[in-house]
């Protein structure tokens, strides 16, 4: 069992661990498929989760390069998003402030790695004030290829100079699932708004409910 006494760190992803933000996207692409006329946005932005803007833009392209601007319509979304944000608030999931602030207290060391661009990243923790809590962070733009490639963990655990086979990767997605156990590491998975399938449940090393499970977990019996 891997307790704080026993593990070299850990490495969290943000968006679907940290924050409650995929369904806030997912509200926001909606509102901008249907402007423009859009079908199946929500099932071509779910194959999105868990990737980098790259990644991203050319899931959009290939289901709508032939209807719109998809430069434009990337960036709309990032304006109808960070109005959402504006409006309500960077969505933080249940949990995450106190689970956070005790590893930082712990002494263990803590690294979050997102396929979010590094500078939206730093920008979107400062905003929560949770930034201070992680001794290292790795933002997709970083490495050359994102989750579901191991290449952004791999940075991670490298950064914080601890071995990814005593490391807990805490993820929430198909991609991130593949990108951790890819890179050797512990993976946790809480899942969000992807339901786990068959390989995912495989690669987790345990399956949590929430971030407050998880800390109950490693405070009692270890993970």
């Amino acid at each position: 069992m891997y307790t704080l006494e026993n593990l070299d760190g850990i490495v969290f992803d943000m968006d679907g661990v940290i924050f409650d933000t995929e369904r806030l996207s997912m509200r926001c692409w909606k509102k901008v498929g249907e402007r423009h006329g859009l079908e199946n946005v929500e099932e071509n932005i779910r194959l999105c989760i868990g990737r980098s803007t790259k990644d991203t833009k050319r899931i959009i392209a290939e289901a709508y390069g032939d209807k719109v601007d998809l430069d434009e319509l990337y960036a709309e979304s990032r304006v109808v998003i960070r109005e959402a944000f504006e409006q309500e608030g960077i969505p933080v999931k249940i949990g995450a402030p106190e689970v956070l602030r005790w590893l930082h207290d712990s002494g263990i060391k803590v690294g979050l790695a997102s396929s979010t661009s590094y500078d939206t990243v730093v920008r979107e923790m400062q905003e929560v004030g949770l930034i201070d809590c992680f001794d290292v962070i790795i933002g997709g733009d970083m490495v050359e290829n994102s989750k579901p490639d191991p290449d952004i963990y791999l940075k991670a655990c490298q950064r914080l100079g601890v071995d990814p086979a005593n490391t807990l990767a805490v993820e929430d997605s198909r991609n991130g699932m593949i990108s951790a156990h890819a890179a050797g590491m512990i993976p946790v998975l809480i899942p969000d708004l992807v339901e786990p399938d068959e390989e995912m449940l495989e690669k987790a090393h345990i399956k949590l409910n929430s971030l407050t499970e998880f800390k109950d977990t490693l405070l009692s019996t270890g993970i």
